[in-house]
């Protein structure tokens, strides 16, 4: 039997109450040529039993149980299991169009792309917001620095990915690092000479609320991962990137200040701020408002603008 055209890798924990929405638009796609990688990443609850009750009713779908070890770990173990010629990854609680599969295979192949970005659906109760994704040219390098500056997402459930690079510019996840994860892969991928193209559609629905932003989630240890993350940032990226890392560890900081997790010594010795950083397009008028505060030396005036 021949391998499929596409790979769609999951990585499951704990989501008994949405994995079979997403499961079930997986199925539904009108693109049959393809393979679900269910990665049970550990799940205490039915997550587990969910994804092999699944995989006994459609042979496309493959499930691999492991221990609990992150995002990271459960992503690159679907990598290294999948066989199709292009992948793709969902989170268990999103769910996609049933054209998603089809479209961006065809515009793959049409093009000869070895990555296809689409656009998406922000999916907040019952209400999509169409996101757009267009990045300002399709050059690689161009590509990651929008992707570093916040204009494109760094997900990987958006993006068609020739399955082949993984091995060709050994493209790893790396472990223990859960969070922007998938950046790290855009960031190896992305300073070589790949095909990138657009597909005017969104196919996918990231399914978020207000407990899901990076400031209701952060946290010490979510904290500690985004410094971890930087230095990942440092060790992969050259210099010409120190200014949009520092900006990215700046709007880090300043979600760590406002919860209460990092006080004005860290923030003002981890990655200092310069001046030109206030007038960046990165931050908010209130963040933009705190850093001006705290160049002048009032702080803790600045932090109470954040509330």
């Amino acid at each position: 039997m021949n391998n499929p055209k596409i790979s769609v890798i999951v990585p499951v924990y704990n989501v008994e109450k949405y994995i079979h929405r997403c499961i079930d638009s997986l199925l539904a796609q009108t693109f049959k040529d393809f393979e679900i990688l269910l990665v049970d990443d550990g799940s205490t609850d039915r997550s587990g039993n969910i994804c092999d009750e699944y995989a006994r009713k459609d042979k496309r779908i493959r499930v691999f149980h492991k221990e609990n070890g992150g995002v990271a770990s459960a992503r690159q173990l679907g990598c290294d299991k999948a066989l199709g010629e292009y992948s793709i990854h969902a989170d268990p609680d999103d769910w996609v169009e049933c054209e998603m599969l089809s479209d961006l295979y065809n515009e793959a192949k049409k093009s000869n792309s070895d990555v296809v970005i689409s656009d998406y659906y922000i999916q907040q109760g019952f209400t999509p917001i169409y996101v757009k994704q267009t990045p300002k040219s399709l050059k690689t390098i161009d590509v990651l620095k929008d992707i570093l500056n916040d204009r494109l997402f760094g997900a990987l459930w958006n993006k068609l990915i020739k399955h082949s690079l993984y091995q060709k510019y050994n493209l790893k996840f790396i472990p223990n690092i859960n969070y922007c994860e998938d950046v790290l892969i855009f960031i190896q991928l992305f300073q070589n000479n790949v095909s990138v193209s657009h597909i005017s559609s969104a196919f996918y629905h990231y399914y978020q609320d207000n407990e899901n932003s990076i400031t209701a989630k952060m946290n010490v240890e979510l904290y500690g991962m985004c410094k971890n993350l930087f230095k990942e940032f440092e060790r992969l990226l050259p210099k010409d990137f120190d200014d949009i890392i520092r900006k990215t560890v700046i709007k880090r900081k300043i979600d760590a200040v406002k919860t209460n997790i990092i006080g004005y010594t860290e923030f003002n010795t981890y990655y200092p701020l310069y001046y030109m950083d206030i007038c960046s397009s990165r931050f908010s008028k209130r963040e933009k408002l705190f850093l001006l505060m705290n160049f002048l030396g009032l702080y803790d005036m600045g932090k109470k603008i954040l509330k």
